[in-house]
């Protein structure tokens, strides 16, 4: 079964609109590098996360792991500490409330956004 490394699942989050910053969070305190979807504690937290285990296990969001490997992606990068990067995701509602000073918490919520 495929295992998948904790940047990618937290770039995945960042890349369905979730809250990457929370995941890499959870991630890190799971203290397993690779993430086995199969294994009934990762995958509770993948779902916590909004990412189907299933779906992750056959392939359904290989477009957006696939995504991460193009240049220029400025997610979270192998290697390095997960806590200790800040990834940037097109659409971010996180990055978005940091940049007009709103409160993230309320983005997430779909209140406290302005319309432009």
């Amino acid at each position: 079964m495929p295992t998948f490394d904790m940047h990618n699942i937290a770039n995945l989050v960042g890349q369905l609109g979730g809250n990457h910053q929370q995941a890499a969070q959870q991630l890190s305190s799971l203290g397993d590098q690779q993430i086995d979807p199969t294994d009934p504690q990762h995958a509770s937290a993948l779902k916590q996360m909004g990412v189907d285990p299933q779906q992750l296990q056959n392939g359904g969001y290989d477009q957006h792991l696939d995504d991460q490997d193009q240049p220029g992606f400025q997610g979270y990068q192998p290697g390095q500490d997960i806590s200790q990067q800040s990834p940037q995701f097109s659409g971010d509602p996180m990055q978005q409330a940091q940049q007009y000073g709103q409160d993230s918490s309320m983005t997430q919520s779909g209140q406290g956004q302005q319309s432009y």
